[in-house]
C-alpha cells in the first residue's frame, strides 16, 4: 500500500525544504553571488608612466613607481603593467627594486629597507622588500607580482622590462579566502570610496656594472 502524505503535511515540509536550498546555495555561491552583482565596478590602476634612459656617463639611476589599485573582487580582470629601461651607456647594467610599502585594505607594511633609509627604529617583526614580495604572491587568493624581464640590460640599444601584476581568478580552489577577503575588500570600498584598495611603493635601481 502506497502512503500518501497529506496536503497539511506537504505544507509543512516545505520550510524545511527551503531552508535546505537556501544553506545550499550559500555555502556553494555566497562569494559568487556577491560579486557577480558587482562585476560592473573596473579596476583602475594608477601607475606615473614613464621610460627610464640609462645614458652614458651615469652609474646609478633610481626611480620610486607608485601603483594604486582602486578595487579589487574575486574573478577581476587581470592587470599588467610594464615600465620599459633603456641602456645608452657603453656597458651592461644590472636591474633590480625594493617594495618600499605595501598597503592591503587596512595592513600596512613598511619594508626594512624604507625604514632605514628614512632613519626610523626597525622592529624585530618588520620584513624585508623581499619578505613582502613572498607575502604578496602566497598570503592572499590574489596575487600581486613585481618582476623583470632580465637582471642585466645590455649596453648601448639594450632594453628591459619591469612588470607590475595583478590577478584574483574566481575558480582558483580558495573558496573560503575568497569569501573572507572578497567580503572584507568590498566593506573596505564601502568605508574609504576615496582610498585604493591596494597601494604599493616600488624603487627602481638601475647599477652600471664593471667593464670586463
Amino acid at each position: 500500500m502506497i502512503s500518501h502524505v497529506s496536503r497539511r503535511n506537504r505544507k509543512l515540509l516545505k520550510p524545511s525544504r527551503l531552508i535546505f536550498l537556501i544553506v545550499l546555495l550559500v555555502s556553494n555561491t555566497f562569494a559568487w553571488f556577491i560579486y557577480a552583482t558587482k562585476i560592473d565596478n573596473e579596476v583602475s590602476v594608477h601607475v606615473r608612466a614613464w621610460n627610464v634612459i640609462f645614458e652614458a656617463g651615469q652609474s646609478h639611476v633610481t626611480d620610486t613607481l607608485n601603483l594604486n589599485v582602486d578595487n579589487v573582487y574575486p574573478g577581476m580582470e587581470d592587470y599588467e603593467y610594464n615600465v620599459n629601461a633603456y641602456n645608452r651607456s657603453e656597458v651592461s647594467a644590472s636591474l633590480s627594486y625594493q617594495i618600499l610599502r605595501a598597503r592591503i585594505l587596512d595592513d600596512e607594511y613598511i619594508s626594512v629597507e624604507e625604514k632605514d633609509a628614512l632613519g626610523l627604529t626597525i622592529d624585530p617583526d618588520d620584513m624585508t622588500s623581499a619578505e613582502i614580495r613572498d607575502m604578496l604572491l602566497n598570503d592572499y587568493p590574489f596575487v600581486i607580482s613585481i618582476s623583470t624581464s632580465a637582471d642585466t640590460i645590455q649596453e648601448e640599444d639594450g632594453t628591459a622590462t619591469y612588470t607590475l601584476g595583478v590577478t584574483w581568478p574566481y575558480e582558483n580552489n580558495h573558496d573560503a579566502l575568497d569569501t573572507q577577503w572578497g567580503i572584507a575588500a568590498h566593506d573596505y570600498k564601502e568605508s574609504n570610496p576615496d582610498s585604493p584598495s591596494i597601494a604599493l611603493k616600488v624603487k627602481i635601481i638601475i647599477t652600471q656594472n664593471a667593464p670586463t
